[in-house]
């Protein structure tokens, strides 16, 4: 079966605070556009990095993915309010990613995540890397560290496997 792989890189060089600026990126894909019927996510890999040795790091349990004309429509989030009894839900479509305790996750034998695509994929397109922040509020993820444990993402690699047919 065919693959497609999606990598995100933190250009995030100079430590700005501006994680909107770096964590959201364009990405180009080899060929000039793929016609596809389904995507499945089947695996992924985090890797983050933290400020020096000597500091505690902060990882998130999970990381949020949005990807432009996957996860508006096939993914839907199911969450409680910001507040006990609140009418303040959190309404999202990302692709949730759960992170291990380490600075670093790989996984992969998932049971699949299907995207019903039926179209060609456009050659470019978008990605953004994103998180809750200590106010359950959707932020994008930090793309640089700090000494009190801030970690950022380094990159993000999205394994797909596809059906192809035709050339639509």
């Amino acid at each position: 079966m065919p693959i497609l792989t999606i990598k995100y890189r933190n250009f995030n060089a100079s430590a700005s605070a501006d994680d909107d600026a770096f964590a959201r990126q364009k990405v180009r894909m080899s060929s000039l556009s793929l016609p596809i019927q389904k995507l499945t996510l089947c695996g992924y890999s985090v890797v983050l990095r933290e400020h020096g040795s000597g500091s505690s790091a902060v990882i998130p349990d999970h990381l949020l993915i949005e990807i432009d004309g996957l996860t508006t429509q096939q993914v839907n989030n199911v969450s409680p309010p910001k507040t006990h009894n609140g009418q303040d839900y959190i309404l999202n479509h990302h692709i949730p990613l759960p992170l291990s305790s380490d600075l670093t996750t790989i996984q992969f034998g998932m049971g699949g995540l299907d995207f019903e695509i039926n179209k060609r994929l456009d050659r470019e397109f978008f990605i953004h890397i994103k998180k809750f922040d200590a106010n359950h509020n959707v932020i994008s993820m930090t793309t640089s560290t700090n000494s009190s444990g801030q970690v950022a993402v380094d990159h993000v690699i999205l394994y797909f496997n596809y059906n192809f047919v035709g050339n639509f």
